[in-house]
């Protein structure tokens, strides 16, 4: 943790900025009206629009980059990031996306900039809207899933259910060298104590190869253990982080009418969580997962799938 980090009073949460900067990404991909009602719109209410200047938005975003690592700057980043959202506004809906992930980033990267006052503002602005979009979206997702497991086939249920298999010993050593490159990372950023980047790779590492075979689960299991003892609340984060991550995978795979990778997504989710309520986004899985059982029971099919 740098000087700058350690002087920051309270903050946002990393994983508060991470959830929204996913909810703007699928926001983003649902059409203008609905951005503009849940981003825009809130923005434009709680005065983040001013009147137009010469600033450029990626001149902004240049200029805010290198005032967060220069400890007599730092303080300047929250009023640019008002002054940048505020330029994204007067230019186009993707600029304003672009700035709004920009600031919520730093946010998490940044600890000065998520306890600046400018942050608390931005996210009573938008967190309550975009909100109201996710889980309008959660809603209009289960019955696409619904309506889409109707169609899907014996033998796609067989698929989605069926270990990844690697036919050439080729593409066994390259995913086992992959995961154990992932795997070196994090341990670089545990002797690090780099917290965050901790978080961010033991959540990749999971998500990617927690359901394999070699998988070094005890070994992860061991860090994840010593990285809570340095760092409080380290594994509350990660589980936050996980969840975040799947559940966007699973709406974004959803919109792309990808059951097969819908129901991946899902059993990852229940591997990874085992069953446990106070996880986050467990309801809204836990309800396509429901939903998916349903249906294995309806098609009598729980014995073969379990063989798979």
């Amino acid at each position: 943790m740098t000087q700058i980090e350690a002087e920051a009073g309270p903050r946002t949460p990393a994983t508060v900025a991470e959830d929204l900067v996913k909810t703007i990404r699928l926001l983003a991909s649902t059409g203008r009206r609905l951005f503009i009602q849940h981003l825009y719109d809130p923005l434009d209410f709680h005065g983040w629009k001013r009147r137009p200047t010469n600033e450029t938005v990626r001149r902004l975003m240049e200029h805010i980059d290198r005032v967060v690592v220069q400890s007599a700057a730092v303080h300047t980043a929250g009023p640019l990031a008002r002054r940048l959202v505020s330029a994204a506004m007067n230019d186009t809906l993707s600029a304003v996306g672009d700035a709004s992930i920009f600031f919520l980033e730093r946010m998490q990267r940044h600890a000065r900039v998520a306890a600046a006052p400018e942050a608390a503002e931005f996210l009573n602005a938008v967190q309550k809207p975009l909100n109201e979009f996710r889980d309008l979206h959660q809603r209009r997702s289960e019955q696409l899933f619904a309506a889409g497991l109707e169609s899907l086939t014996t033998d796609d249920l067989r698929e989605a259910f069926a270990p990844v298999q690697l036919g050439r010993t080729g593409e066994k050593v390259e995913l086992q060298r992959q995961a154990v490159n992932l795997f070196q990372k994090i341990v670089i950023a545990s002797k690090n104590e780099d917290f965050d980047r901790c978080r961010k790779l033991i959540a990749r590492y999971l998500i990617q190869y927690g359901d394999q075979e070699t998988n070094n689960r005890e070994e992860v299991d061991r860090l994840i253990d010593a990285l809570g003892r340095r760092s409080t609340g380290f594994r509350k984060s990660l589980e936050d982080g996980i969840a975040i991550n799947l559940f966007y995978e699973i709406q974004h795979s959803i919109v792309a009418s990808d059951l097969r990778l819908t129901i991946r997504g899902i059993r990852k989710y229940a591997h990874i969580f085992q069953g446990e309520p106070a996880v986050r986004y467990f309801h809204e899985i836990d309800a396509l997962e429901q939903r998916l059982y349903d249906l294995i029971t309806r098609k009598d099919m729980w014995k073969e799938l379990k063989n798979s």
